[in-house]
């Protein structure tokens, strides 16, 4: 039939065809879009949203003060994230709404990506299925309705999967195209890799998958392997500049042992508590597993011309961000973050599924189950951590005693950001002097840093009762002798399981 079409008429279809598919690429955008502001508003503004991001942005915010992480406040997260919240501290702002909308952009972002991943195995309804329950699938686990680390990161992973996917659907036959998308999907990886050192895994599967596509189109060995080089040396440039910096300044020891050392001298978790969080993890993995399942079994993908070989990739992907999520053998909740962006894509082809709208039935009870699961969690989250009105009442009780330095013992480090305390040790964040699987991990002893603290007469001493069983009972004296001898309880906030309690230092002549 397009013979007896003139060329003119057919450029006009051609147009108009590619015009409907951006109009309906943008729909998919907004949809997306809209489902990851709808997923996290209620909890826009909670001072207490998350342990971990509230820490993040206290080291940004002191970042505009002259602090230098790893230096002046300690912790073993790259250097890129505490970039991004101190970029986010210049929004203005006490910081909370800031950050929490800016992560909300990033993970609408990452779930429209998702979807130009999942549109060549499923077409753009289902895969837009599929970017929305991304953004509903991260709410299910801590931090993922905020902005955990892995919430930024896995936007330019994903962007990295897109380059190299298409490299693999078009067959690309040109070795300097290859080389040139190679560099951009591996400088998207190292930016990743300044935000979490995690990605690596991911990052050897797509660099693998450019080495074939350079042996592929060169037809030889010699430009493959300078390929690889040249995108290793890519990938590894953010951290080599990051390392440069703290060269530069005298502090490269600080910078290689928070960064590369510290981790392996972590004490391991006891056995029974991997295994609560792998049930955990397992509870909020099933059912898409399932589905992802469902898309290899029944196998929707083939109706499409790339179907096959976009799902052996996007299957491939996600073994390798399992392999990352087993690695570390930690295996918190949110580690699992970066395995729901090629599991939801993966889910996409059942989602394409015609029969009887099975596909469609699917994707709305699976949305609408992790759309209700995220309202819930988030509530118990309020329950269990606290809300704007209880950090309101907490800064009333502590700001109007602080003569010196407040010393965060128990509770939330973010409490130093909301009153403006100053912070009496380079390890604001509690648990790093605690724990007992910390205890020969942060470059120092615990218990004397403890004691150095408490030397300095902390006017406001703030603790969370009760105490785990995985806190060190030595430091745990140590404070609560101090706390008896010389200070006394000026106020209490029970929570859902847990009291923060705030302590006065009374002079004693």
């Amino acid at each position: 039939m397009a013979a007896h079409i003139p060329r003119r008429q057919r450029g006009q279809m051609s147009a108009t065809t590619e015009t409907d598919r951006r109009r309906q690429w943008a729909l998919a955008a907004l949809l997306i879009l809209a489902t990851a502001f709808a997923a996290r508003v209620s909890e826009f503004g909670n001072p207490f949203s998350d342990v971990d991001e509230n820490f993040y942005l206290l080291v940004g915010d002191r970042m505009w003060h002259g602090a230098l992480p790893y230096v002046d406040i300690w912790d073993r997260k790259p250097i890129g994230l505490f970039l991004i919240y101190a970029a986010i501290r210049l929004l203005g702002g006490a910081g909370f709404y800031q950050y929490q909308i800016v992560a909300a952009l990033f993970a609408a972002g990452t779930g429209f990506i998702v979807a130009r991943i999942a549109a060549p195995m499923a077409g753009i309804v289902a895969a837009t299925w599929a970017g929305m329950l991304y953004v509903l699938l991260i709410g299910l686990v801590s931090g993922g309705w905020g902005g955990q680390a892995p919430i930024f990161y896995n936007l330019p992973v994903a962007g990295a999967a897109l380059m190299v996917q298409q490299l693999v659907l078009r067959k690309e036959t040109d070795p300097s195209r290859v080389r040139r998308a190679g560099c951009a999907a591996m400088l998207l990886l190292g930016l990743a890799m300044q935000i979490k050192y995690t990605v690596i895994f991911e990052g050897i599967f797509f660099g693998l998958v450019l080495l074939w596509r350079s042996w592929r189109t060169s037809g030889a060995t010699g430009r493959p392997i300078v390929d690889a080089l040249l995108w290793m040396a890519i990938a590894l440039l953010p951290t080599a500049l990051a390392l440069g910096f703290y060269a530069l300044h005298g502090e490269a020891g600080a910078f290689l042992y928070a960064n590369f050392l510290s981790i392996g001298q972590r004490a391991s978790e006891p056995g029974a508590e991997l295994l609560y969080r792998l049930g955990k993890a397992g509870q909020i993995s099933g059912i898409p597993l399932c589905v992802v399942a469902l898309s290899a079994w029944l196998k929707p993908w083939r109706r499409f011309e790339d179907g096959p070989a976009a799902f052996g990739f996007v299957m491939a992907w996600l073994g390798a961000a399992l392999a990352g999520y087993f690695a570390f053998g930690t295996w918190f909740d949110h580690y699992a973050l970066p395995v729901f962006v090629p599991m939801a894509a993966a889910c996409a082809p059942a989602f394409a599924l015609r029969r009887r709208h099975a596909g469609a039935i699917i994707a709305l009870i699976l949305l609408l189950a992790a759309g209700t699961a995220d309202m819930l969690i988030l509530r118990n989250n309020r329950n269990k951590h606290g809300d704007a009105a209880l950090a309101a009442a907490m800064v009333a009780a502590i700001r109007p005693r602080l003569t010196n330095c407040m010393f965060v013992w128990g509770g939330d480090a973010i409490l130093y950001h909301l009153t403006g305390s100053c912070i009496p040790s380079r390890f604001a964040f509690p648990s790093h002097l605690f724990l007992k699987r910390e205890a020969g991990a942060i470059g120092v002893d615990p218990i004397a840093e403890i004691r150095r603290i408490l030397a300095t007469r902390p006017s406001v001493i703030v603790d969370e009762t009760p105490r785990d069983a995985e806190d060190v009972p030595a430091a745990l004296a140590v404070v609560a002798a101090e706390i008896a001898r010389s200070y006394r309880q000026v106020a209490a906030f029970p929570m859902k399981k847990s009291t923060i309690v705030v302590y006065e230092r009374v002079d004693r002549r």
